[in-house]
């Protein structure tokens, strides 16, 4: 690389020389060159968890592995409850119920790995 700032990139790649514009607009950057025009879009490293998510949905944290399930559809569960267990950075994070109620669906498996924001439970609010 021969010289990188907010607005220009020169580097040289198998011998060839190249000139780079940038153009930031938010998450958007627009790379202009002799070989043509490119546009990146900046994700979010952690997405924001669904927000249409089912009343109820525990949703995943963070991302780990579901190491124990500790109810099954039908249970009937209180407030706090613990639901499942998820391991995540060699540590063990208990997902418990927000509401007392009936689990309505477990969406997950022993030992499968989930990304943040992944549903892992619905459980549906006691009338």
């Amino acid at each position: 690389m021969h010289h990188a700032s907010a607005t220009l990139v020169d580097i040289e790649i198998d011998g060839v020389r190249r000139r780079i514009e940038v153009h930031q607009c938010g998450d958007t950057c627009y790379l202009d060159s002799p070989l043509g025009a490119t546009t990146l879009v900046e994700l979010p490293r952690f997405p924001e968890p669904d927000l249409l998510a089912a009343h109820g949905s525990l949703i995943a944290p963070m991302p780990g592995t579901i190491v124990r399930v500790l109810v099954s559809p039908g249970d009937v569960i209180g407030s706090g409850d613990a639901v499942l267990v998820l391991e995540a950075m060699k540590m063990e994070h208990t997902v418990r119920a927000p509401h007392p109620g009936v689990v309505k669906e477990i969406r997950v498996t022993l030992g499968q790995a989930v990304d943040v924001g992944v549903t892992l439970a619905v459980v549906e609010e006691a009338e």
